[in-house]
Order: structure tokens, then C-alpha cells, then sequence
């Protein structure tokens, strides 16, 4: 009998203490790299089957982008509220077209891909065009008139910057979405921009979606259900959707009473957002209800979130005991 994969979502922590994990300290190039290679090497050496770049290197998953690229300002930034449960943040001003990407992307990806055992898979995660528009002040709507024209300007920025990274040998990408649960009323035009963006891709990799209700400082901030967002699901073609479904108050489950998906789920049954170490019977338990949706070999095990926000001792445990269960379960 095989045993179940495994994955991380994608941020993985800085192995320093952070005083605020949501505005990191900007690293040099220099830095960006030993972060790389220290995280790829560090995910690898807990057993995970597939790993990221470790992300920490960003700011957060939308300064980092927005930082890097010509027409965005961070002077005199608005503070915005998103959702319902108190979180806002200072986002930046689109004052000029946006362009000239300084992602390193490519470069990124392929640092990790070379600290890792050639057995562990390295994904690409790339957060989604609309996450970077929810979080950009438009005061340009003379080059962007409404909020669709924003988000594809970012849909656009970011292909090219995929394109390089499997031009490098990336076979796997993943597109990390929470808005859609902030603002699940734009979730179909979304579902369409990035449908736009993952089908003009220069070659067929292996894609997946990562849609949660934030993590904050380990906090979950959004609370539509998935069901509410069936059809921005069915809109984009991927091969692997990773969803929340320890801690929910609702059954996930139910959304594949109404999506007919034919790919790999991966499903969140350990929870990042607590302390408190999950037992082999807890992750046997939360993984039962998904096998009357999915046979074995389409579920893959997952945290709900990322671990950005977790210290890297906590983030350690929690991740060998998501291997074991992999393996025993």
C-alpha cells in the first residue's frame, strides 16, 4: 500500500525571531539567497515530498511584489480594512503603469530547485493577481478604469515571470488567491483573469490553487464558505486545489457535492494557527471524511496555511508530524 503524499502551502519562517511577521525586514540579494538554500534544505530535511523557496525573503506575499516594480508608491499610503474581523493594512498607491518586474522569480525558484535532494519536487508559488490588485490603491484610472483592468495588469506582470521559471525546468505552480473569500462577489472575474493567465502559459505544468480566509499573525480573517465560490472554482483549469478543512466551522467537504473536480485535493489537517502539537489519530480523523470524496491517491496532506507567520520551532514539529502521518496513515 503507498503512502500519502505530502506538501507545504508555501511561506515557511525566517529562522530569526520577527517582531512583526506581516512587514519583514528587506533582505539584500546576498541574503535572499543563503535564506533560499537554508529553507529548501531545512524543508527537505523533515521528509517533505514537495517544497517551496521558503518565501521568507518577502515582506509579506504582496509588499514583496508591489516593491518591485515601476508605478507603484509606497509614500503616503492609505490604511485599508479588509473583511470583517478587524484586519487592515497600509497598502501602496498605483500612481503609473505598472512594469519592469524585478520578481526574480526565475532566479528564486531555481536556487531552491539546486539546494534540494533531486527526490524532493519544488513548487513554484506566486501569489495571484487578485490578491496584488486587493491590496493596490488605484489612483490611475485613466490606465485602469475599474478593478478587472487592475488585476489583469497584474495577471499580465506575473506571466512573464512563470514563463521564466519554466523556461528553468519549474514543472509545478501554485497561485495563492485568499481574497476570493474577502470578496467572494469578484471571485468569478477573478477565476477568469487567472484562468487567462494559467492558460496562456508557454507549456502544460502541473498547476494549483491555494484559497484560504488569511492567516494574519496566525489569524483567520475571511469566512465565506467554499461552496459560496463553486463557480470561480470551476472556471480555472488546475491539477491540485488546496483548501482549510481542520478548523472550519463548516464542512469543506461539501463543495464537491457541487464540483465535479477531476484533480488532487490537498487538504489542511494540521493547523498552523494553534501551538498545540496534532496527534496521529487528530490527522486520521480530519482525513477521513475527505476519502469518501477522493480516492488515497488524489489526496495529498497539508497544513491549512502557511507557516510564515509560526516560530520555526513549532513550524519544525508540526511538519514531522504531518511526514509521519503521511507515511503511517
Amino acid at each position: 500500500m503507498s503512502r500519502f503524499r505530502n506538501t507545504v502551502v508555501g511561506s515557511y519562517p525566517r529562522p530569526e525571531k520577527l517582531a512583526d511577521t506581516m512587514k519583514r525586514p528587506v533582505m539584500n540579494r546576498e541574503e535572499v539567497d543563503d535564506y533560499i538554500k537554508w529553507a529548501a534544505q531545512d524543508q527537505s530535511s523533515l521528509g517533505l515530498d514537495t517544497i517551496t523557496d521558503g518565501e521568507g525573503y518577502r515582506e509579506n506575499m504582496y509588499y514583496f511584489y508591489q516593491k518591485r516594480i515601476d508605478g507603484i508608491t509606497f509614500e503616503d499610503m492609505p490604511k485599508v480594512s479588509f473583511g470583517t474581523a478587524g484586519f487592515g493594512i497600509e497598502c501602496p498607491r498605483v500612481i503609473g503603469e505598472l512594469k519592469n518586474p524585478r520578481f526574480d522569480t526565475a532566479r528564486n525558484w531555481k536556487i531552491a530547485r539546486d539546494a534540494a535532494p533531486a527526490d524532493v519536487a519544488v513548487k513554484l508559488t506566486v501569489t495571484g493577481p487578485h490578491v496584488l490588485y486587493r491590496f493596490s490603491v488605484n489612483e490611475r484610472k485613466d490606465l485602469y478604469p475599474d478593478a478587472q483592468a487592475l488585476c489583469r495588469a497584474w495577471a499580465n506582470i506575473l506571466r512573464d515571470e512563470i514563463a521564466e521559471a519554466i523556461a528553468l525546468g519549474c514543472e509545478h505552480v501554485q497561485f495563492d488567491e485568499p481574497m476570493w473569500t474577502e470578496s467572494p462577489e469578484e471571485s468569478l472575474w477573478a477565476a477568469e483573469i487567472l484562468a487567462e493567465l494559467i492558460e496562456s502559459l508557454p507549456k502544460k505544468v502541473r498547476v494549483g490553487l491555494h484559497v484560504c480566509g488569511g492567516n494574519p499573525r496566525r489569524k483567520r480573517v475571511y469566512f465565506t464558505k467554499y461552496t459560496d465560490l463553486v463557480e470561480a472554482f470551476k472556471r480555472v483549469p488546475i491539477d491540485e486545489v488546496m483548501l482549510e478543512h481542520c478548523t472550519l466551522s463548516y464542512n469543506m467537504l461539501e463543495l464537491f457535492e457541487v464540483w465535479d473536480f477531476k484533480g488532487d485535493l490537498a487538504i489542511g489537517v494540521i493547523d498552523q494557527r494553534s501551538d498545540e502539537l496534532e496527534s496521529i489519530e487528530e490527522i486520521r480523523q480530519r482525513l477521513k471524511p475527505a476519502l469518501e470524496y477522493f480516492p488515497a491517491d488524489r489526496l495529498i496532506l497539508t497544513s491549512e496555511c502557511g507557516f510564515g507567520h509560526v516560530p520555526i520551532d513549532i513550524t519544525h514539529a508540526k511538519l514531522k508530524r504531518l511526514v509521519e502521518a503521511s507515511q503511517v496513515l
